[in-house]
């Protein structure tokens, strides 16, 4: 794990009852701005199977 990047954090909070489709584009927003935590295994695989441009 890296550094948390708080200003990112508080100007991108992850919407209330997100769809998949929000997550997915909510973390490949986070990993490119924070190291905070890696991504959830779900959205990893989504990503490996269909890419960046299909979720996000």
């Amino acid at each position: 794990m890296g550094t948390t990047n708080k200003a990112w954090h508080e100007h991108n909070r992850m919407p209330r009852n997100p769809t998949f489709q929000q997550r997915v584009a909510w973390h490949v927003a986070h990993a490119a701005a924070c190291g905070c935590r890696p991504m959830p295994a779900a959205i990893v695989e989504f990503l490996k199977q269909h890419g960046p441009r299909d979720g996000a």
